[in-house]
């Protein structure tokens, strides 16, 4: 008891409590400012360090020093009858109360800040995110008042061939629910996890984060159509609504099952139905049955998981067939516009017929219904690949968003235009949104995580995909990510190429940058050539025309310049030649004769039409495709001998918001010909070199 009362009066548990709440505070505070600042994650991690290191060392000091009037004294030196450490503990008190009471004042205000962020994305409002919040955030959706999972319906019918009209039916009901304002309607992608599940609806409603949700089934017969369907109150295990409905199979049937079952959800999770929702659920998209059927089977092939050329390749016949049956089918024309900008967009077919055909299908869908979302969302999805015009298709996004603020697509491309924009922040919030509404679209979440890595935020996106990867281990996006974030973020060599023999090739960006950076990072410059030949390579090199390029490149590295120049001069007959389209195309095709001709060492000729590309398209045209022309243009004028600017040029962007990170820099043969510079050796040195596996 004795040492217990001489730790008291020597105020050693006051200074113990006083640097614990002072630490909370200086944490807190450095949490915000760090994220803020776009800092990377060892800096908050370094003040933890310090401040864990410092308590015991504050502890110690109170033991052994006193304060005096004369200063701070060994406490052996002072004198039990004239010490003051009543007085300075009293002082201590009033310290600890003030700032406890500066901490109850940041807490509040963070609670405050923490509802903002918590609010649906709007264009308007950016609020940035922490990377914290992840690592923090349950993967477990809350379960949200005024919300409903949509089953898939069962198909009934002895024909397998109908299951597609069954999905059908049940995109168009989620599609119709999608409008009504102030209803979580959990999105197609999540909710068709389920169709044919063991799972019981609390498993599923857990998973989702519903309170409610639709199952049923339909059955085709002859000319006769059966649905039945019942709402679930989760929470009671009710049944709040069943019905079933035998009808002959008309379109006015259809829909007008359609719209009795979202009217009896509405009415059973947030009360009746608007004026206005009435009007838009009562339309009819054509009375052509087949046409209606030929549309379903072409956005069966649209909704498939993969992003590929195949499934837009299978959905055109049938999109073709639908606006052949009923030209007034305004759904079809804009299914068929979309099929044509992915076709464009993606590379397969850039052809003058191409473009005509897209502007054909737009023009039918605005003419025949210009205030439908899906409509909105085509002529968004156009000024987006055809145009390369993001503000445009943002401003047409948020009109689509308006008439259907449950549609969880609408705010997916939303986020994804955001970011072209360089608008990161309210981008990261469209993807949290959409996800809400869609908790378990994978695709979402690269998306997502690839827009953290544009950010610099590599430790929020490393939490992201632990999080997903173990719902989703078979996702080749999400591990060909962990190689990326491996190599750019840690320069572990060594775990990004355990990692990668583990993924199969597909064709993807995910995967040859993943590929590309590991075997030129390790000087394999056999292995990276003979990557050049793979399929999924031959397939990608349509996106800017490389037709000999990087294998000139390769050979340049390793110091075969007759082989080098043969393919380097293949490239600039290429883009001398080809015909420009007048889109983003063109910049990369410039691009691309511009580094040719640097590395055949014509440098102002490269630096000229490199600035050419630059102009095409712009950083702040588009802060995705526009980065990698200005990353580009900064190595050229390295090569050009233009050293102190490209050392400028690099100090403002390394490991910033769109810039390169310091491990690519340091690992990337590319700028092996700087390295004789000490200035760039410094610059770009990792901050965790010591950490690195090679």
């Amino acid at each position: 008891m004795s040492f217990f009362n001489e730790l008291k009066r020597r105020n050693v548990f006051r200074v113990g409590i006083a640097y614990l709440v002072v630490a909370w505070l200086v944490l807190q505070v450095a949490d915000v400012v760090i994220n803020n600042v776009g800092a990377p994650g060892w800096v908050f991690q370094i003040i933890m360090l310090v401040l864990g290191i410092g308590f015991p060392i504050v502890l110690i000091f109170a033991w052994a020093f006193e304060m005096t009037p004369e200063g701070i004294k060994k406490e052996k030196d002072v004198d039990r009858s004239q010490s003051i450490t009543p007085k300075t503990g009293r002082k201590l008190d009033y310290t600890i109360i003030g700032i406890m009471a500066l901490a109850l004042v940041y807490f509040v205000w963070e609670s405050r800040f923490s509802e903002m962020g918590s609010e649906p994305f709007s264009q308007e409002t950016s609020v940035q995110t922490t990377e914290a919040s992840d690592e923090k955030r349950d993967p477990t959706p809350a379960k949200a008042d005024n919300s409903i999972a949509v089953l898939p319906f069962a198909n009934r019918s002895r024909d397998e061939d109908d299951a597609f009209f069954s999905d059908g039916i049940h995109d168009d009901l989620l599609t119709q629910l999608a409008k009504i304002g102030d209803l979580k309607v959990i999105s197609r992608t999540s909710v068709m996890k389920y169709k044919g599940t063991q799972k019981t609806i609390p498993e599923i409603a857990e998973e989702l984060g519903v309170s409610t949700i639709l199952e049923g089934g339909i059955q085709r017969a002859g000319k006769r159509i059966r649905i039945n369907a019942q709402l679930i109150d989760v929470t009671t295990d009710e049944h709040l609504w069943a019905e079933t409905f035998d009808r002959e199979m008309t379109m006015e049937n259809i829909f007008d099952i359609q719209t009795e079952i979202t009217r009896q959800i509405v009415t059973a999770v947030k009360g009746e139905l608007s004026d206005a929702e009435q009007q838009a659920l009562g339309a009819v998209p054509t009375k052509n049955l087949e046409a209606y059927e030929a549309y379903l089977h072409a956005r069966a092939a649209t909704n498939r998981a993969d992003y590929s050329k195949e499934k837009y390749i299978a959905a055109q016949p049938w999109a073709e067939k639908a606006v052949k049956l009923d030209p007034g089918f305004a759904e079809a024309w804009a299914v068929l516009a979309e099929i044509h900008g992915q076709a464009v967009w993606i590379g397969f077919d850039r052809s003058p017929e191409r473009f005509a055909a897209a502007d054909e299908a737009l023009e039918h869908a605005v003419s025949l219904k210009p205030g439908s979302a899906t409509v909105k969302a085509a002529q968004a999805d156009y000024s987006y690949r055809f145009d390369n015009n993001y503000p445009a298709a943002l401003a047409v996004y948020k009109e689509a968003r308006e008439l259907a603020p449950g549609d969880a697509r609408i705010l997916l491309y939303t986020a994804i235009t955001l970011r072209r924009l360089g608008r990161w922040d309210d981008s990261i919030r469209a993807f949290e949104a959409s996800l809400k509404l869609d908790p378990i679209n994978v695709f979402t979440a690269t998306q997502m995580i690839d827009t953290l890595t544009w950010m610099q935020k590599w430790d929020r996106a490393e939490s992201l995909i632990n999080q997903w990867i173990i719902k989703y281990p078979d996702s080749r996006d999400l591990k060909g990510t962990q190689v990326i974030a491996k190599l750019h973020h840690h320069g572990d060599l060594k775990s990004a190429r355990e990692l990668f023999d583990l993924l199969p090739p597909w064709q993807g960006v995910v995967y040859t940058t993943a590929a590309n950076g590991l075997l030129s990072y390790e000087r394999d410059f056999e292995g990276w050539l003979a990557l050049q030949d793979e399929p999924v390579f031959i397939e990608n090199s349509r996106f800017g025309g490389d037709v000999g390029m990087t294998k000139g490149i390769i050979y340049h590295l390793m110091g075969n310049e007759t082989l080098s120049r043969q393919f380097l001069q293949k490239q600039i007959e290429h883009s001398s030649t080809v015909p420009r389209s007048g889109r983003y195309v063109d910049a990369f095709i410039v691009a691309n004769l511009a580094t040719s001709r640097s590395y055949l060492g014509e440098h102002e000729e490269a630096l000229k039409a490199s600035q050419q590309a630059m102009e095409i398209l712009s950083q702040q045209q588009d802060h995705l495709f526009g980065t990698i022309l200005a990353q580009n243009h900064t190595l050229l004028l390295a090569r050009a001998g233009k050293r102190d600017e490209v050392l400028t040029r690099l100090e403002a962007t390394l490991d910033q918001y769109e810039g390169p990170t310091r491990w690519q820099l340091y690992l990337d043969p590319h700028w092996d010909f700087f390295r004789d510079d000490k200035r760039f050796n410094d610059l770009v040195r990792p901050l965790n070199l010591k950490k690195a596996k090679k």
